[in-house]
């Protein structure tokens, strides 16, 4: 208990202190382009979280107690394969649900990218059609790998990487809830400057609870499963390169409509984790995650 108290307030406390330079600046809004480098040294406490525990408690076998020593390569190459492929469907299945529980038509994806991208304040350098096809077939998969790489060295490698073998005796669901929710929490001044959930204030931060409470099983299992802290990362940089995807197909982009941080995404999420105890129980024997 005493590495994961250190791991939890060191993490924290980097993260939340960037979280406050950030609001003193003016927040998401006030920081202007400077944001996206607050947001990304945000990421990172985690990362400083488990290699300070490491280094105090795990020094003889700092790459395994990181996730970065899984064990075999080939449950290695499935399961970020998986993470990678497995996204993609929730937030599409999740775009779905949320247009059939909404009675609505899918909105013009090409029109809504191209408003995007000149709220932005730039020009739109071809049709919307065009501009929609790259970045279905180029941008989605770049920002895949580039969230995978940026991910597996910062959340990921906390989270799922130090923390969930340290509280494998939990049980692989309530292990899971506990980091769903310490997870969740972990977001609370990025969600009150408004991100991810506009508007909502201290229920924004329930909702994003709420959210990765349902995701984190999905997470667990590719690491579990042998996957290492490479498929956590795999999958949690799908995850933010598709979630936004999504939305652009749907009329209404605020919650609880907003794609796969939305209801519909919810909905989706909660099935699948009826898959996932399926299969964890057709294959009774775990991978080694030590």
């Amino acid at each position: 208990m005493r590495a994961i108290g250190v791991f939890l307030v060191v993490s924290f406390g980097v993260s939340w202190a960037i979280g406050a330079w950030l609001y003193s600046e003016g927040g998401l809004a006030g920081a202007g382009a400077f944001a996206t480098l607050y947001m990304t040294g945000f990421m990172f406490g985690p990362a400083i979280g488990a290699i300070v525990a490491t280094i105090l408690f795990d020094r003889k076998r700092a790459l395994t107690a990181l996730g970065f020593k899984p064990g075999r390569a080939g449950p290695v190459i499935v399961w970020t394969i998986w993470g990678w492929l497995v996204p993609v469907v929730l937030a599409a299945l999740a775009s779905i649900v949320t247009l059939v529980l909404t009675r609505s038509e899918p909105a013009d994806a090409a029109a809504a990218l191209a408003a995007m991208v000149e709220a932005s304040g730039q020009d739109v350098p071809m049709s919307p059609e065009m501009l929609l096809t790259l970045q279905l077939a180029i941008g989605v998969p770049v920002g895949i790998l580039i969230n995978t790489v940026l991910l597996t060295i910062s959340e990921e490698l906390g989270w799922r990487g130090w923390l969930q073998p340290r509280l494998s005796a939990l049980g692989f669901w309530v292990q899971s809830l506990v980091i769903g929710v310490i997870w969740g929490v972990w977001h609370a001044p990025l969600i009150l400057m408004g991100y991810n959930y506009p508007g909502l204030g201290w229920t924004g931060v329930a909702v994003m609870t709420l959210f990765t409470v349902l995701l984190t099983p999905y997470l667990a299992l590719a690491r579990e499963r042998g996957g290492g802290v490479y498929a956590a990362g795999a999958f949690h940089g799908s995850v933010n390169a598709v979630a936004g995807v999504g939305i652009i197909f749907l009329p209404d982009q605020n919650w609880p409509w907003n794609g796969l941080l939305g209801l519909g995404g919810f909905a989706v999420l909660a099935a699948g984790l009826v898959l996932i105890a399926l299969y964890r129980r057709a294959r009774i024997r775990p991978a080694p995650v030590e």
